[in-house]
């Protein structure tokens, strides 16, 4: 769902950008857009913008009818635009936002994506042995009249296990996939699961620096669009997706509410800006170009996750091969052991 309404919109900002560039006026240029997006609902709801702005409202009026597919922070971009007459620069930055985004959530998706294929086919196999395949290897095992290796022993009561209480697990995983969704509708769970998320061993870092990327990314296309500091802060507070992040954001909002540093703000929450960040936010308050240090640490940023995260792919795949490789080890071993367990005691005979 992410992907796709992203996409829409970043061909929306990138072709109404050309097109009133191009001179053509605003509602000629969304009944164009309406007729090359894909999907329904960005349809709908451009087919309702072009009605409303028909009738003399502006397009941040229209936008903000729709807040689930424009959000504060597009608003907000949108509505500096047109008071200030620079709404074609404001549709660039929104679009190398979107993009940057996009391209962020794709690469750290991908990543993912490999690991949980390979945990997911070694799951379904062991689910497929122990209800189809060892059920009927059981028969033979008990005539056996020796010890059974501790494998099998295990490799059995796992499957005796699974048969008796398969259905139970279904619905216990159902359960907690709904329990899930209920639960993040709550703040202190996003909270909790966003704090665990910072603190894994492997993609802790990976998903702290994606969040300072997507965090600079918006501070400095909120400063670059003409948005006061203290209104980017809201907005960022209001639609970054970290709750760590915003409570983080808010302390800094009060320092500057104060009349001091935003660098000072972000130094006190030293476990998520890191040294560097609050030094060239610093470094930008002094210099006057606050926004230029927000692009630089963008940038910056995003170069560690990408180098991260094919890091993590070159360590993941032996290491997953290996595990995968000791599963189907230890299952072949409980099964075969036996058998030749089995055979070696008659031909003694």
């Amino acid at each position: 769902m992410f992907f796709n309404l992203t996409k829409e919109k970043i061909f929306f900002t990138q072709h109404l950008f050309l097109m009133i560039k191009g001179g053509l006026p605003i509602s000629e240029a969304l009944e164009t857009l309406k007729e090359e997006t894909k999907s329904k609902t960005f349809k709908k709801a451009l087919e309702d913008i072009i009605r409303r702005i028909l009738e003399g409202q502006t397009l941040n009026q229209s936008l903000a009818r729709h807040p689930k597919i424009f959000d504060q922070f597009f608003q907000g971009i949108i509505k500096i635009g047109e008071e200030s007459g620079t709404l074609e620069e404001n549709l660039q930055y929104l679009n190398l936002k979107l993009r940057s985004d996009y391209e962020i959530k794709r690469k750290t998706k991908g990543a993912l994506l490999y690991p949980l294929i390979v945990i997911s086919l070694a799951v379904i196999i062991g689910f497929f042995i122990s209800l189809f395949i060892l059920p009927r290897a059981m028969g033979i095992f008990q005539m056996f009249k020796f010890d059974l290796p501790l494998s099998t022993k295990i490799l059995i009561t796992f499957s005796s296990f699974l048969k008796k209480n398969w259905i139970l697990i279904i619905i216990s995983v159902i359960f907690f996939i709904f329990l899930l969704q209920i639960l993040k509708r709550f703040r202190f769970f996003r909270y909790f699961s966003d704090r665990i998320s910072l603190s894994l061993p492997v993609f802790g870092p990976v998903f702290k620096n994606a969040n300072l990327v997507q965090f600079s990314q918006s501070f400095y296309t909120l400063l670059k669009s003409g948005i006061p500091i203290i209104e980017t802060f809201d907005i960022c507070i209001q639609n970054l997706p970290n709750e760590v992040l915003k409570e983080s954001l808010a302390s800094a909002k009060a320092e500057v509410e104060k009349g001091g540093k935003m660098s000072q703000g972000l130094k006190k929450s030293s476990k998520i800006f890191p040294p560097i960040f609050s030094q060239m936010v610093l470094v930008g308050e002094k210099s006057g170009s606050l926004e230029n240090s927000f692009l630089y640490l963008s940038q910056f940023y995003q170069e560690e996750v990408d180098s991260a995260l094919k890091n993590i792919s070159v360590v993941l795949e032996p290491l997953l091969l290996i595990l995968v490789g000791l599963f189907v080890g230890f299952v072949a071993l409980a099964i075969i052991t036996p058998i030749f367990k089995f055979t070696g005691s008659l031909k003694f005979r």
